[in-house]
């Protein structure tokens, strides 16, 4: 229900605003999501929400704008992973609701940016049913982001197999990897 509402009023905003800008997305769209739900309405309410990454490219400046609603993004540029923070807020109601941050970061063609839900690092498995973690899922992006993409592809979900092994998948897992590969 949650990802229907955000879709829908993301596509309502993006269609609205003349200039895209990332930050200013996911503002309105916390926005809505807590009118919709009638957070806040009463003391009890309860803080149901989202986390996202929004990134949007501007191949004509090589820039790529990052807000993030709790997750981040990862960008490899000459072998060097660097993370870019999302808020520590979900879209939806939260106790310390402050405006999201907009990244802007500059990209060159071979550049990488990955972007994920909780699922892949929140998975147990392992020869001691821990969990993947954040640590683990740098090194195997980087290790692999010499690869091209359909391989990365493969890697990914052996990597994810063989350390779920018997444990119960978690968590839903979306990874997207984009390469830039143009000029």
């Amino acid at each position: 229900f949650m990802s229907l509402l955000g879709i829908s009023f993301l596509n309502e905003i993006v269609n609205r605003i003349e200039e895209l800008d990332a930050s200013y997305i996911l503002n309105q769209l916390r926005d809505k999501i807590i009118n919709a739900l009638n957070q806040g309405a009463t003391e009890h309410q309860t803080k149901d929400g989202m986390d996202m990454v929004l990134c949007i490219f501007d191949f004509d400046k090589n820039i790529v704008e990052f807000s993030g609603a709790n997750n981040p993004l990862y960008h490899i540029h000459q072998n060097t992973l660097t993370e870019y923070k999302g808020d520590k807020m979900p879209i939806g109601l939260y106790d310390d609701i402050k405006p999201f941050t907009k990244h802007s970061i500059p990209f060159e063609k071979g550049d990488l940016f990955y972007m994920f839900s909780d699922g892949y690092a929140d998975q147990f498995g392992g020869p001691k049913g821990k969990k993947f973690k954040y640590k683990a899922l740098k090194d195997l992006l980087l290790s692999i982001s010499h690869l091209p993409m359909n391989e990365q592809v493969q890697i990914v979900e052996k990597t994810h197999n063989e350390w779920k092994g018997d444990y119960f998948q978690v968590d839903d897992i979306l990874l997207i990897g984009i390469k830039c590969n143009y000029k």
